[in-house]
């Protein structure tokens, strides 16, 4: 009997044991599945939101263009007999810059002038016949239509001769030189490229606020990394309406004259200065976290951190304006951002 219960003691204890250390086991099991955060404290530093003075002017840049550029092309179709030009020559307003063959619309001219001058005299004979009462006047009105109608004809070739001149529209150079003499050119057939590149324009695309901010007429200074002197240029044209981007175009034009000239298709810098301030709260850009879409902010709140949704506006030089999301006085995270999230705790270095 003592044997018997002896027995039973030790199975107990050996199930006991059993018992102990499956549980011990799941426990570790638990917390490796469920790890439990530690509180760590993150240093950060922090910069109060103040309102500023923000200046009104902003700068954009865009990309030179002629503010003349045609493609000189053919009127009428013909033998190319004369070509006075080059790539680089310059020419002037009205210059003949090609000749094409107009032998044909000679002949068909002096034709014409032939049939005139018998058509004038037919009806200075019917006139004459009319007073000696040989002739009617239906007879001398059918010569007179004629005489109309063949004027007409010569004026319609004389057109035809003016067209096998072609001459420059305005004064430029010439680049991109297409045809040789002596090649058939077809109505369209473009001979070269004219620019002037006396006076440049700017496209530039601006924001909601900066269009805004822009007139028509306005002054604006154009730099370049070509010349020390900046140019003084005027906002000639101003879209009222956005592209799909929600830009707005808006044309710039200058003097391109002097010894610093600019060529067409070069990078440049348009500053929109206005004497105008305005008030508003701000940020340096390195408490921005997120793309520039959404941007967002820690806030410190007691020994806390929130992230919060703002709006921003202007960016003037390292500080950034908050229109939207901030108060004054709260306190943006500038620095360690990458180690925290929302609710993390902190501490303030000075």
């Amino acid at each position: 009997m003592k044997k018997k219960t002896t027995t039973i003691a030790i199975s107990a204890l050996l199930v006991t044991a059993m018992g102990m250390v499956l549980a011990n086991n799941k426990a570790k099991i638990n917390k490796a599945a469920h790890p439990v955060k530690e509180n760590m404290i993150i240093p950060v530093r922090t910069y109060t939101v103040s309102e500023v003075d923000f200046n009104s002017g902003f700068t954009v840049n865009g990309t030179t263009i002629p503010a003349k550029e045609v493609k000189l092309a053919s009127e009428v179709q013909g033998k190319l007999i004369g070509l006075y030009i080059d790539n680089g020559d310059e020419v002037r307003a009205g210059q003949t810059i090609a000749t094409l063959d107009a032998s044909v619309y000679n002949a068909q001219l002096r034709s014409i002038e032939a049939s005139i001058a018998k058509a004038t005299l037919d009806l200075q004979r019917y006139t004459h016949l009319i007073t000696l009462g040989g002739a009617t006047p239906m007879q001398a009105e059918g010569v007179q239509l004629q005489l109309n109608s063949l004027a007409a004809e010569k004026q319609s070739v004389k057109e035809q001769i003016e067209h096998m001149q072609v001459r420059s529209p305005f004064s430029g150079k010439i680049e991109n030189v297409t045809v040789e003499r002596g090649s058939f050119v077809s109505y369209g057939t473009v001979l070269s490229q004219l620019i002037d590149n006396s006076t440049l324009k700017i496209d530039v695309y601006l924001s909601e606020q900066q269009a805004f901010k822009t007139k028509r007429g306005q002054q604006v200074s154009v730099r370049s990394v070509v010349f020390g002197k900046p140019k003084s240029g005027t906002v000639t044209m101003i879209s009222d309406k956005a592209d799909a981007s929600g830009k707005f175009l808006a044309e710039i034009s200058f003097p391109n004259t002097g010894k610093d000239q600019l060529k067409a298709g070069m990078l440049a810098d348009v500053d929109f200065a206005t004497e105008s301030k305005e008030k508003g709260l701000a940020i340096p850009v390195s408490a921005l976290t997120g793309g520039a879409q959404q941007p967002k902010v820690y806030i410190v709140k007691g020994d806390r951190v929130e992230l919060k949704t703002i709006r921003t506006g202007a960016v003037i030089s390292d500080k950034v304006q908050v229109t939207e999301g901030l108060q004054a006085g709260e306190q943006v995270v500038t620095s360690g951002q990458l180690n925290l999230e929302d609710g993390t705790v902190v501490t303030i270095n000075k």
